[in-house]
């Protein structure tokens, strides 16, 4: 099955963890961001485990932002068991779930398929169903491109 038509499977625990995460940084005033793991399982990828990577934040007279240190970007491949990979990058915002510029220029994950989630808020509300969220896809010639609900409901199945 080609990654742009994957179906993920996600526990709630990646969920609940997830959250937890973002909105710690969020009561700081900090976005923050990890990477969601996972293998190939049949005919979907199954959601394993979330990765917090060394990552700076960033406040300016512009916003609030978050990226990887040089650090961390270099040693990312050594945090994969054998048979996993990165699917998916999550990370909060202030206010309303979108895509930046930043974001688009601060990818992280950069295959064809690869999963950008943003979410609103700092994470104050849990993350249930990702109904609340942006989500995107790197499409090669596109860039990002946003799926709407029923791509999302069809693609990400949250499982206990």
């Amino acid at each position: 099955m080609a990654l742009l038509d994957q179906h993920y499977l996600v526990p709630g625990l990646i969920l609940s963890e997830t959250r937890s995460f973002l909105y710690q940084r969020g009561l700081e005033g900090w976005e923050g961001m990890l990477l969601w793991i996972g293998m190939q399982r049949d005919q979907h990828v199954q959601i394993t485990r979330v990765f917090i990577p060394e990552q700076r934040c960033i406040k300016s007279r512009f916003g609030v932002a978050v990226e990887l240190t040089p650090h961390a970007h270099y040693t990312l491949p050594d945090t994969l068991r054998q048979a996993e990979r990165f699917y998916m990058r999550v990370h909060s915002h202030p206010t309303e779930a979108y895509h930046s510029r930043r974001d688009d220029q601060n990818a992280v994950l950069t295959h064809e398929g690869a999963l950008s989630i943003v979410v609103p808020d700092f994470a104050a509300r849990p993350v249930l169903n990702l109904a609340d969220c942006a989500i995107y896809q790197l499409e090669y010639g596109k860039g990002w491109v946003r799926l709407d609900q029923a791509a999302i409901a069809q693609r990400i199945e949250v499982v206990s």
